[in-house]
């Protein structure tokens, strides 16, 4: 399969590829550059909203019209109509030199937040959960990168991505309670297809995983740990991917810049854009989940 291009962007890291099937929007953002990026499908036209720092990442809520966006030690509540945004819970643990990667909620309505140091990115990260009260506490310690999150159809495993390490982990999960226990199965991806990074799951389980330097998004058989499919993308940094489209038939997959040179930014100059590979034979699962967050909405 071969991704093409929708959106030419300057994107410095194109992030969280997220489908609101309600409004047919696709959303991402740009971390560096604060943006979030809004595609109405329909129409084929995108609008950009600016917010005052960094943004990391995009979870849906229960209102259509609005969506929770991690800053980088707090999560807002961003109504896109309006263009208005308010503190939902501060992550009042995090230090400076720290800040939110991936967040993605899961099955029962928490939200799971990366956490990663801004310059060291030894067993400096960690990964947390936000409870629907509010409460937020660190499930995962001494991560790497912490990145892609997602979870099986039935909501009893998670796969989570370290970038850092190199690694897509499988964990036993418990949505009565919210924890994780490691079942022993990691995919361990080689360093010549790059590092995992953000990822989606398909109907059948296998996971699809944008490949930081690896030029793709990478199908994994979490059963047998191999991987069974690649989606060529023209640039080196694939960042992360999502199954949406009216008919869930086409794979959104954005990019990024960071990290290329110069010479490697006039190699490949559509770095930073959006892509799109349309994958007609694939049932996609369910990848975003609402984060239900008491008395937010």
């Amino acid at each position: 399969m071969e991704a093409t291009l929708l959106y030419r962007c300057n994107d410095i890291t194109g992030e969280s590829a997220t489908w609101i099937p309600a409004t047919n929007t696709f959303m991402w953002v740009d971390i560096d550059n604060g943006i979030l990026h809004c595609l109405d499908s329909l129409h084929n036209c995108v609008e950009d909203h600016r917010f005052p720092e960094m943004i990391t990442s995009i979870v849906p809520s229960g209102d259509c019209n609005k969506v929770y966006i991690a800053m980088k030690n707090r999560i807002v509540l961003y109504d896109v109509v309006n263009r208005v945004f308010d503190t939902a819970v501060e992550l009042t643990h995090l230090t400076p030199a720290l800040r939110t990667n991936d967040c993605k909620s899961s099955p029962e309505g928490r939200m799971w937040c990366g956490i990663l140091h801004m310059k060291n990115h030894v067993k400096t990260g960690s990964l947390c959960v936000i409870d629907h009260d509010g409460r937020v506490s660190t499930v995962l310690a001494e991560q790497n990168i912490p990145n892609g999150i997602v979870w099986s159809k039935d909501g009893t495993l998670m796969y989570y991505a370290d970038s850092g390490r190199g690694c897509i982990e499988e964990f036993a999960y418990d949505q009565a309670t919210g924890t994780v226990s490691p079942t022993g199965h990691v995919i361990n991806v080689p360093e010549e297809y790059g590092i995992p990074d953000g990822m989606t799951i398909d109907d059948n389980g296998n996971l699809w995983a944008a490949h930081w330097g690896g030029f793709g998004v990478y199908v994994w058989d979490v059963k047998t740990g191999k991987l069974i499919d690649k989606v060529e993308v023209p640039v080196p940094n694939a960042a992360s991917c999502t199954f949406g489209g009216e008919n869930g038939d086409k794979l959104y997959i954005t990019t990024a810049r960071d990290g290329l040179n110069q010479e490697e930014l006039e190699r490949f100059p559509l770095s930073g854009s959006l892509f799109v590979a349309h994958v007609d034979s694939v049932k996609p699962g369910v990848n975003h989940y609402e984060f239900r967050l008491k008395n937010s909405i």
